[in-house]
């Protein structure tokens, strides 16, 4: 059977990507290993600013609205920022990503619920494989995630990632979300609203032992502990790392490590870059790559700069914080809806975090200089 574009991998990247092309008259497959509607591990947050890249009625899709942040350290210090409006929103990735294919489909877009097996080049086109038999193509879209087998078919290795677990469990949020810095040395952990029970996770790019690192916090809010599960996000911590294709085999969201080095965020920007990927193959189709890599070049500049201050932030967790008490969190609201991007928030954010640098560098030398008093009187 003859496709114009296959994509693999029914997520918000391949959706998205799939909708957009079936919605400009190509005949598009989709296919998907595992039958949809389908378990997704995942805090499913999304940013305000991801609404507008919805088909519509999503609305019922939303079970949390988000209106104010929690930031705390260590569990020591806590600091609570409302917001004047919804600032993200939580969803269950089961449903969520259903609804995506289903408005695919209703552009036309074939569901084929079969394992991506490979693919070969034809020289004009492709020939795709599945469990479920072949097609022929003349584009290939990996949209198969953090352990994409269409890139590692193409012979690109995953690079940076956080490690993740999470569970979910009994409690009530309403409508914020909390975030620890300080428990890990470059990562955060989270307490999300899911519905009637929240949401308990932890990401880290090190080597920390995060079940302990959960059963401890877990305890410490009176939550009841369950088991987690753990995946892997994918980030960019230098414009190289980025993973596009090759040819007219192209890589979109996880599979290309498309998500943001601060917070993890992903959902955004897989919709906005399954959208893309789709004017380049239309705009460009017999270079699609080049065209690619022009529309997405403000979406990686945003998630570099979001890379900058995630190695500040995380290398400097009490002066985050501190800053976060003050103008940042507001600022990041700001991000969330659209209104500012990452590279705005790094410059302006320079001057205040050599200042709260400075505070902590000498305030941290007068604690050192009374302790050795103290041992000295005594």
């Amino acid at each position: 059977m003859k496709f114009d574009v296959v994509v693999v991998g029914a997520g918000p990247a391949g959706a998205s990507c799939a909708y957009h092309l079936s919605g400009s008259g190509l005949r598009v497959l989709l296919l998907e290993r595992e039958r949809l509607p389908r378990f997704k591990l995942c805090a499913g947050c999304l940013s305000a600013r991801t609404l507008r890249l919805l088909p519509e009625g999503y609305e019922g899709l939303l079970i949390n609205r988000i209106r104010s942040g929690r930031l705390g350290f260590r569990a020591l210090e806590e600091v609570r920022v409302e917001a004047e409006e919804d600032i993200a929103y939580i969803v269950d990735r089961r449903f969520f990503d259903h609804f995506l294919v289903k408005k695919a489909q209703e552009r036309g877009v074939e569901l084929v619920e079969a394992e991506f097996l490979g693919f070969e080049d034809e020289g004009g086109g492709y020939k795709v494989f599945s469990s479920k038999g072949s097609f022929r193509t003349e584009f290939v879209v990996g949209a198969d995630g953090v352990r994409s087998r269409t890139a590692k078919l193409l012979g690109f290795k995953r690079k940076s990632s956080y490690r993740s677990l999470e569970f979910f469990t009994e409690g009530r949020l309403e409508e914020e979300v909390l975030i620890e810095i300080g428990w890990v040395k470059r990562g955060y952990l989270w307490l999300f609203p899911k519905g009637d029970g929240v949401s308990l996770g932890v990401a880290t790019t090190g080597e920390e032992d995060l079940l302990k690192i959960l059963g401890a916090y877990s305890n410490l809010r009176g939550l009841k502990y369950r088991h987690p599960k753990g995946w892997h996000i994918p980030f960019l911590e230098k414009e190289g790392d980025i993973t596009l294709g090759e040819g007219r085999v192209l890589l979109v969201g996880d599979a290309a490590g498309m998500a943001d080095p601060l917070l993890g965020e992903g959902i955004y920007y897989a919709l906005l870059a399954g959208k893309l990927l789709s004017e380049a193959v239309l705009k460009e189709p017999s270079e699609p790559l080049r065209a690619y890599r022009r529309l997405l070049k403000p979406l990686l500049e945003e998630l570099l700069y979001a890379g900058k201050i995630a190695r500040l932030a995380y290398s400097f967790q009490r002066v985050a914080y501190k800053m976060g008490k003050g103008y940042a969190l507001r600022s990041f609201y700001r991000v969330l809806k659209g209104e500012e991007n990452y590279k705005d928030l790094y410059r302006r954010g320079w001057l205040a975090f050599l200042k709260h640098l400075t505070e902590e560098v000498f305030s941290g030398i007068f604690r050192r200089h009374e302790r050795g008093n103290h041992r000295i009187s005594l």
